[in-house]
């Protein structure tokens, strides 16, 4: 049997024993609206963290001005990876901070989402130094990652079936279909890998291999958590046509703290259930985690 070794956190209030138990619908707005000044706080921490890949992402795709409706993202690719020097290095500079900094940043969600008290701005850089190593790693794995299988999915939808017609459609739409399943799980994954690198000393691989394991088994789950950040996202979108100061000051504020919230609040109870409460059990004492 696995045994998780679990990484020490500050004691918190927490909830009492003797408090009724609320559905977690009602207990997720009462979290949010009673840590809405930690959250904003985590979001401005967060967004100046992840600036350099912002930037860097930015410079480095051409956006195909040609697309004008939905129906034309079937015909051709939303945008190509072309970066110049100064893109490579800024985005080569944001892998050293973003995986770390979304452990911290996770971590500060946990605690929220577990009712602890949490101290935005010190525990934020502690995690982003305690969990460095796995952070840089995750953030090596998903520059990679993500510009491989968007780079895949472009060949196989719209290049192959121009050069090489003799293929015919099937074969390129099955493999850019392969494609799309695979980013849909390896994006399910980081519902879970970042909280579980906060919460356990395990090895890389170790952390990967859970995470794809949640990814794929608990299917219902993520794709709940999917519609609800699509539907943020879209919402973004229309704002953006009528607004886009103030779609700006609102994702500022508490954007990437919202979606990260709604994560790690929807995940945890897995992350507990399969794995922290085994813990419990196998030390035979409640262990601070």
């Amino acid at each position: 049997m696995a045994r998780f070794i679990t990484k020490e956190s500050k004691p918190g209030k927490g909830v009492s024993k003797n408090e009724p138990e609320k559905r977690r619908f009602f207990v997720f707005f009462e979290i949010l609206f009673a840590k809405i000044g930690k959250l904003m706080q985590l979001n401005l921490i967060y967004t100046l963290a992840l600036t350099p890949l912002i930037v860097g992402l930015y410079f480095s795709f051409d956006f195909n001005r040609d697309i004008q409706s939905f129906a034309d993202l079937g015909k051709m690719q939303a945008f190509s990876f072309h970066p110049d020097y100064i893109s490579l290095i800024i985005l080569a500079v944001s892998l050293f901070i973003t995986g770390p900094a979304t452990a911290g940043f996770v971590y500060v969600l946990r605690n929220i989402q577990r009712r602890e008290h949490a101290w935005v701005l010190s525990d934020f850089w502690a995690q982003f130094k305690k969990n460095y190593v796995h952070g840089l790693i995750m953030s090596v794995i998903d520059m990679a990652g993500y510009i491989a299988l968007y780079v895949a999915f472009g060949f196989y939808m719209f290049v192959m079936p121009v050069d090489m017609p003799q293929m015919g459609s099937l074969m390129p739409n099955l493999a850019a279909g392969v494609i799309v399943a695979i980013s849909v799980i390896f994006t399910w994954a980081h519902y879970y890998i970042y909280t579980m690198m906060v919460t356990f000393e395990l090895k890389f691989s170790k952390l990967f291999k859970n995470a794809v394991i949640f990814a794929t088994g608990k299917l219902p789950l993520n794709l709940l958590i999917t519609a609800i950040v699509a539907a943020i996202a879209i919402g973004a979108l229309y704002l953006f046509v009528f607004s886009p100061t103030l779609l700006a000051v609102i994702a500022g504020l508490i954007g990437l703290s919202l979606v990260g919230l709604i994560v790690v609040f929807s995940t945890y109870p897995t992350i507990d259930t399969l794995m922290l409460k085994r813990v419990k059990e196998e030390s035979g004492r409640v262990l601070k985690v």
